[in-house]
């Protein structure tokens, strides 16, 4: 009882300490997508007329760079807005992968809320946009995608966002109320994760002593990266929580957060699934992202056994 009871107060004080930080956070995000997020979408769909004027990628474009950049920025949107665009035929197939590896979700702001992860997330970004570039660029210059509609007009229907957040670039004027109430819900929605991931994990160190062993099972720097991606790839921002908590409470190494993280695309997958009538299309672009991102993970954990 006395290791529940800790492992209970720990929780409660861990997550009681970052939900200032969320909140303002989450704020100033719901700014951002108040906005510009018409902005964003026009970014995108300026990505999908331009090109580089020489070398190899003159007939690929600028969207998987416009897509990377955009998409490291914490939101709970873009992923939904790209797979949406990409049934329409608007945006590549590198493109979409690019955002998807780029796509930040819930861990950003959970990371830059505990004194212990903000250093990470400068290098989590780097890999994950970098990983997100080379990969956006390679797969249109190798993989033919459908080619693009020219419906610049087209009004274009997006799906709601995490906790039935109305995305839309066409209407998408929010009142005060909403501005503020957003931030709100996420905050508790992602505080209550970090709570109960927070307390399994401590029960799981409380009682199996894995503050020594560090999943001996599991901690293997090289296989624990596959795991993660497969885990990553639910979409559903309590993963990407879960798995930003796990590495922060040192059950998961650096180059496995990086490959859960690069697979976990938020809801876009969802809106893939659902939108896009080639089915073995969207299974190729699921195979992509997961094999993409455990080959991240294995690349950063070579690069730290080695530096």
């Amino acid at each position: 009882m006395q290791a529940i009871y800790l492992s209970f107060s720990d929780a409660i004080k861990d997550t009681l300490s970052i939900i200032p930080f969320l909140l303002l956070i989450f704020f100033a995000i719901e700014v951002i997508e108040h906005f510009y997020y018409d902005k964003i979408l026009a970014c995108i769909n300026f990505s999908n007329k331009n090109t580089f004027k020489k070398g190899i990628l003159c007939k690929i474009g600028i969207g998987p760079f416009l897509g990377a950049i955009l998409a490291a920025i914490p939101q709970c949107g873009l992923s939904v807005i790209a797979s949406t665009l990409y049934c329409k035929q608007m945006v590549s197939k590198g493109t979409l992968i690019a955002v998807y590896l780029a796509t930040s979700d819930e861990a950003i702001p959970v990371l830059i809320s505990n004194p212990a992860g903000y250093k990470t997330v400068l290098p989590l970004l780097t890999v994950k946009i970098i990983t997100a570039l080379i990969a956006g660029y390679l797969i249109d210059f190798i993989i033919p995608s459908k080619k693009y509609s020219k419906k610049e007009d087209e009004h274009i229907h997006i799906e709601k966002g995490c906790h039935s957040h109305n995305i839309s670039a066409a209407g998408k004027k929010e009142t005060f109320k909403e501005l503020v109430f957003h931030p709100f819900v996420h905050t508790l929605s992602v505080a209550f994760f970090v709570f109960l991931i927070t307390f399994i994990i401590n029960l799981i160190f409380s009682y199996f002593a894995l503050h020594q062993f560090a999943f001996e099972g599991l901690q293997n720097k090289f296989l624990e990266p596959v795991f993660t991606a497969i885990i990553g790839i639910i979409p559903n921002c309590a993963v990407s929580v879960g798995i930003t908590v796990m590495y922060l409470k040192g059950a998961i190494s650096f180059a496995s957060c990086v490959s859960g993280l690069c697979a976990g695309a938020g809801l876009g997958i969802l809106v893939l699934i659902k939108k896009n009538d080639d089915k073995k299309d969207t299974l190729l672009i699921i195979l992509l992202l997961l094999v993409i991102s455990i080959f991240a993970g294995l690349i950063t954990a070579f690069a730290a056994a080695f530096l």
